[in-house]
């Protein structure tokens, strides 16, 4: 928004553009100076007809400049520049010359007419000048109002809305302004003034307080003069009242014109406040839906992702303990066995449901270092070879690949997410497939299974929290919570993964890319040292 004073300029250059300027008053001394080189202007120019040309009928030539002096500095000038007019011509061009006297009743008639046109002409010119400043100025009024409409539509909190309207009232209209909101209890409190020490006693609150009750303008100049220093106008919309602005000057109070404006700066104002509002109680709305979605999703894998492990664990814990004698070795094995693979996803499910709160609260540090794909990759499937057991891995990495400088902890949690989710999805005896590429610019690293793939809807949508792939009446196992604990963790550590489905067969292939800037400079036997 520009300032003022830039405002003044501009007003001055489209005036000037025009031929017009704001008067400087009714008979300013500079006017009636500029009106009298005028009427000089024109004698000469009708002694130069009169003379060299031999031109008998000279008073039209007053006319052009009596109608320069209208245009330009308004009726009470051109007014001037009419008798000065009127007096020349009668003293240079009407005998006896060079008197005021006149002999001839038909010199006398035409010295009336004259003065008759040449007023007539003054005062049509001026209501055309009146005209045009009036036209000025409701474009700059519309122009402002509409920079100002712009300027607002894109604002989003509350606190700048009202510091930008007080700014566009003050700048505008030369005005002190102070805007009042109501607090949680009601009671109106003041939100923003410019300039920000507009003082406000309790009268001032009060009159504020009945122009936000009653919906119509109180105080300096209204009925409700229960204050000289502000006139309040009440913030509405169609939902009612939502507040006050109150402004003020030292000096003669606001003109129609003014007033107009003033009331078209409030009610964009009131409008842009209300939208600001209703985005935060939509925004709110939304994330109090959102919220009860996760909890009610939270709450079902809850239900069956603990309850099921633990039914199993219970189940073999307790025909160990109370049947072990029964059973063979190769029975009671089998039974430690579902025991501790049960832990494991148990242990698995906890590990997500913290490492989802660690990405939602900001709370993960990373703690980088060189790390070599081949050796995280191995981590990983050793680590998963529970949940790998029926399935084949095939791991296929280059040499030439880059050491990438990220946090071991959190990249190994990717890989075993991407296991789980591959073994998951993937029936028994398929293979899983891990393989990477790079070049100077990036690496990538693959994670292909041989299952049904992803519809095409889910592709995206696989990463947000709880989201499980249906398939028919089957709904595997889990929580939801992997894959997006994958996507934050990639992201924190620099890279970008994508779901897609595999071209040369069925099943889903995950990439996970880390451009240069993740690449470190360590050599690799330095590494592995």
């Amino acid at each position: 928004m520009s300032t003022g004073g830039e405002q003044d300029k501009r007003d001055w250059k489209r005036r000037d553009w025009i031929g017009i300027h704001a008067p400087a008053g009714p008979l300013g001394p500079w006017p009636l100076v500029v009106a009298a080189l005028a009427i000089a202007t024109a004698v000469a120019v009708a002694f130069v007809l009169k003379s060299v040309i031999g031109i008998d009928d000279v008073d039209m030539v007053f006319l052009p400049a009596i109608i320069v002096i209208a245009i330009r500095y308004g009726f009470w000038p051109s007014l001037a520049a009419c008798l000065l007019g009127a007096l020349a011509y009668n003293f240079f061009f009407f005998p006896p010359v060079y008197t005021f006297a006149l002999t001839d009743p038909a010199n006398i008639a035409n010295l009336v007419f004259f003065f008759v046109v040449a007023f007539s002409t003054s005062q049509l010119a001026s209501r055309a000048r009146e005209a045009a400043l009036a036209a000025a100025r409701r474009a700059e009024t519309t122009e402002a109002l509409y920079a100002f409409s712009n300027k607002i539509a894109g604002i989003v909190t509350l606190d700048e809305l009202l510091w930008a309207t007080g700014q566009q009232i003050a700048s505008m209209l030369k005005l002190d302004a102070v805007i009042l909101l109501p607090d949680a209890d009601g009671k109106l409190e003041v939100a923003a003034a410019s300039p920000p020490d507009n003082p406000m006693d309790d009268a001032d609150v009060a009159v504020a307080r009945q122009a936000w009750d009653q919906g119509r303008s109180a105080g300096r100049g209204t009925e409700a003069l229960l204050t000289t220093r502000h006139l309040f106008l009440p913030l509405r919309t169609s939902h009612g009242p939502i507040g006050a602005i109150g402004v003020g000057r030292t000096g003669e109070p606001l003109n129609p014109d003014e007033e107009r404006l003033l009331t078209a700066l409030v009610d964009q104002a009131a409008v842009a406040i209300e939208r600001i509002r209703l985005a935060a109680a939509m925004d709110a709305a939304r994330l109090a839906a959102e919220t009860e979605r996760l909890r009610s999703a939270l709450l079902t894998s809850l239900s069956h992702d603990l309850k099921t492990p633990l039914a199993s664990i219970t189940g073999a814990a307790t025909s160990l303990r109370q049947y072990g004698e029964l059973y063979d070795a190769a029975a009671r094995d089998e039974l430690a066995a579902t025991i501790q693979g049960e832990s494991e996803r148990l242990s698995r499910f906890v590990a997500n449901l913290l490492d989802m709160t660690r990405l939602k609260a900001g709370g993960i540090e990373l703690k980088r270092e060189p790390i070599d794909l081949g050796e995280a990759v191995g981590a990983a499937v050793q680590r998963m070879q529970g949940v790998l057991g029926e399935h084949q891995v095939a791991v296929d990495l280059p040499a030439d690949l880059p050491m990438l400088d990220l946090d071991v902890v959190l990249w190994e949690q990717v890989l075993v997410n991407l296991l789980d989710n591959a073994a998951k999805y993937s029936p028994p005896g398929s293979t899983i497939a891990i393989g990477a590429s790079g070049d100077g610019r990036q690496v990538e690293l693959t994670v292909s299974d041989e299952g049904p793939g992803i519809p095409a809807e889910d592709l995206e949508r696989v990463f947000e929290m709880f989201h499980r792939v249906n398939k028919g009446d089957r709904q595997r196992a889990g929580t939801g919570l992997g894959l997006s604990i994958c996507r934050g963790f990639v992201e924190v550590l620099g890279g970008t993964i994508q779901a897609a489905n595999r071209t040369d067969g069925s099943g889903a292939v995950f990439t996970i890319t880390f451009p240069a800037s993740v690449f470190t400079a360590m050599p690799r036997e330095d590494a592995a040292e």
